[in-house]
């Protein structure tokens, strides 16, 4: 019995609807490369929003159900960094992300 994928099936068209999922699964891709949680989640909440509409217009339940239960503790973790965070004013000069060297840090 083989297993026959749905774009090939279709001419290997790609509906709209497919298209949102894979932009979904591309944001999900992305979390994976971020190193700042700010980032992280922002980009977390973008995907969840993104599979709700996918799991709507594709009828997946399962795919709908998980990101609706999802988007909540992303927002809720979101607000909680933000809140966290310290003001972009406050500080002199910006982060650049990267880790600090410690062996520099002594001679700073």
């Amino acid at each position: 019995m083989a297993i026959r994928c749905a774009a090939h099936a279709k001419g290997l068209r790609v509906s709209g609807v497919d298209l949102i999922g894979y932009l979904a699964a591309g944001l999900v891709l992305a979390t994976f490369c971020m190193r700042d949680m700010l980032a992280l989640r922002t980009m977390a909440v973008a995907s969840n929003l993104v599979f709700v509409c996918y799991g709507l217009l594709s009828g997946t339940g399962p795919v709908l159900a998980l990101h609706l239960l999802l988007l909540p503790i992303n927002v809720m973790q979101l607000m909680g960094m933000a809140r966290q965070r310290p003001s972009s004013r406050a500080q002199p000069a910006a982060h650049s992300g990267l880790p600090r060297n410690p062996e520099r840090a002594h001679h700073d």
